[in-house]
């Protein structure tokens, strides 16, 4: 009897040294729950690109810009030029042209394209805008290269009534029948009042013939960005596919449009 209490007591003394390393749960293998572990991090997201140190991030509220040079480089048949208005700093882009900081930049039209990517400088810009020359104040402009690349525009005057190609209809009628022409092929005659060239893989250009009102007038064309770009003022005859609500991304979003198009003069 004595033996039997003493090794009880033995027994006893041994679980509580042991203590929760055997359990009941331990003798019929039933295993703890799972620890939880701290959750992974989360992958950072990306932001978008910073502006450049000095630059404005809101744009001019119009589409005409000016300044003086503060910063220029020449890039892919482009100059790109940092101008100073005196109360923000924009980006512009026009043709090639022997820019020097402190130059002044009279107003010129540009057409803004924001989250620009500029492969050949190999840098986005938040925003810049596309114009057709570089205007020294004054008027005159800025020294171009002749026959170097980018973009042209002008504000037409009055275009007179076009007699549509054969086959083709008017501009206020392509409008006016989108619905049943998406999709198809269209033919259009009309006088090349706006260049943009080798943007986004290809060229845009905007015909009036003279009809429709204001929002139904001006029809935009693309060609292949490496077929010869139309020239300001001349009448052509477009021919391709009429596309609607088409979405280019970065704000470049329009109602209707003719894409893949082949030019003829007229």
């Amino acid at each position: 009897m004595h033996a039997r209490s003493t090794a009880s007591r033995f027994l006893f003394i041994s679980l509580v040294a042991l203590g929760p390393a055997c359990t009941k749960e331990d003798s019929h293998n039933v295993p703890s729950a799972p620890v939880a572990s701290a959750p992974a991090p989360s992958a950072p997201t990306p932001s978008a690109p910073a502006p450049h140190a000095g630059v404005s991030a809101s744009a001019p509220t119009g589409d005409s810009v000016s300044g003086t040079v503060v910063e220029t480089m020449d890039a892919g048949g482009y100059t790109y030029a940092r101008l100073d208005n005196g109360t923000q700093q924009v980006w512009v882009a026009g043709p090639e042209t022997k820019l020097a900081v402190g130059t002044k930049i009279g107003a010129v039209s540009g057409t803004l394209m924001p989250g620009f990517r500029s492969n050949s400088l190999n840098r986005t810009f938040d925003q810049i805008y596309f114009i057709g020359s570089y205007p020294v104040a004054g008027g005159a402009p800025a020294n171009p290269h002749t026959g170097s690349g980018g973009m042209t525009q002008v504000t037409p005057a009055v275009v007179d009534k076009i007699a549509p190609a054969a086959g083709g209809q008017t501009i206020a009628a392509v409008y006016a029948g989108k619905a049943g022409l998406t999709g198809k092929p269209v033919i259009v005659r009309g006088k090349v009042v706006k260049v943009n060239s080798g943007i986004l893989g290809r060229n845009w250009i905007h015909l009036q013939d003279g009809t429709g009102a204001a929002g139904t007038n001006d029809l935009l064309i693309t060609t292949d960005a490496a077929a010869a770009p139309a020239v300001l003022g001349n009448v052509v005859v477009a021919r391709g596919t009429l596309v609607t609500d088409k979405d280019f991304g970065s704000g470049y979003k329009y109602d209707v449009l003719v894409e893949g198009a082949t030019l003829a003069a007229q």
